[in-house]
């Protein structure tokens, strides 16, 4: 195990076209800004729209899933959530993961989220809430 941080400058990599390509940095403010907004989409809220750049297709449609049966039991997403906290763990050197605890209408929910290293910026893959 190495001593330096997790998030340490490291030598830049090479794409498929053989340009040098810096490692991504921390994940940790992207994790959170869309673990905010899919506790929001989950719990009947919109704004699945502005995760498109960054969730997987898989990821989409598990949260419009969830969303369209939060719409039906009635629930509006009138509630505004907020990150308790959260914790990143580099996992290897294009991915990471993050932990994180959100609290919505009073209940608190597990978000984790695996993000990976695609064409230079971090998408997310799995996104499991809890």
């Amino acid at each position: 195990m190495s001593a330096e941080p997790a998030w340490a400058p490291r030598p830049p990599r090479r794409d498929v076209y053989g340009r040098s390509r810096a490692t991504l940095g921390d994940p940790t403010p992207l994790a959170c800004t869309v673990a905010l907004t899919a506790i929001e989409v989950v719990h009947g809220g919109d704004g699945l729209d502005t995760l498109l750049r960054w969730i997987t297709p898989e990821v989409r449609e598990v949260l419009a899933r969830q969303h369209s049966l939060a719409r039906r039991a009635g629930r509006n997403g009138a509630t505004a959530a907020r990150i308790l906290r959260a914790r990143a763990c580099r996992v290897s050197r294009g991915a990471a993961e993050v932990g994180a605890v959100a609290s919505i209408g009073g209940r608190s929910h597990a978000v984790a989220i695996r993000l990976e290293d695609l064409a230079g910026r971090w998408v997310i893959t799995v996104l499991d809430i809890g």
